[in-house]
């Protein structure tokens, strides 16, 4: 397993509650905003690969009611599976996936705006950090991947506050984007 990242995803006004409630004149600068963490991976070998990403996290952990997980390389975004495992209050999720050929992949991990309950009550967060690996049901043993990861989100909310969006490069755990990964470690 090889360190990408770590993340934060959001689906919460920038200011907390608390506060517009005490200073009701900030409530205009208290745009929602839903932020996830997109993750490009590119295949630059001319092999299909399997991969397995590991998402780790405390209590509450990815709660499948309230995460939604894609990966891209289509235009198309399809569902992505996991397994999730729990000790003492970690959570780890893994994710396997191939990606083909010199081929691009986007994954996507944000909390799930279509969960009615979940936006109405906005006040969802999450942190953690993702690992990397080739999946032991991978035929190569060896690979080479372009990763990019990034936060992206998406302002909304009160009437005053027009529709915004940010979008951010994280910092790698290797300080470069080329990984060079082995079954073997």
């Amino acid at each position: 397993m090889a360190f990408i990242s770590t993340f934060e995803i959001l689906l919460k006004p920038q200011l907390p509650k608390k506060l517009t409630d005490k200073e009701p004149e900030l409530s205009p600068l208290a745009r929602k905003v839903l932020q996830g963490y997109f993750l490009t991976i590119a295949n630059v070998t001319n092999e299909l690969v399997f991969l397995s990403l590991v998402v780790t996290t405390r209590t509450p952990g990815l709660d499948p009611k309230k995460i939604l997980t894609v990966l891209d390389t289509t235009g198309v975004d399809d569902p992505v599976s996991s397994i999730f495992e729990g000790v003492g209050g970690i959570q780890k999720s893994r994710f396997t996936f191939p990606i083909n050929a010199n081929d691009t992949g986007l994954f996507i991990l944000q909390p799930d705006a279509t969960n009615k309950k979940l936006r109405e009550e906005a006040n969802f967060e999450l942190r953690g950090y993702v690992e990397i690996s080739i999946s032991s049901v991978s035929t190569p043993k060896t690979t080479q991947l372009l990763i990019t990861p990034e936060h992206r989100g998406t302002f909304f909310g009160t009437d005053k506050a027009e529709l915004g969006e940010i979008a951010y490069v994280l910092p790698l755990a290797n300080g470069k984007s080329l990984f060079e990964l082995s079954k073997d470690g």
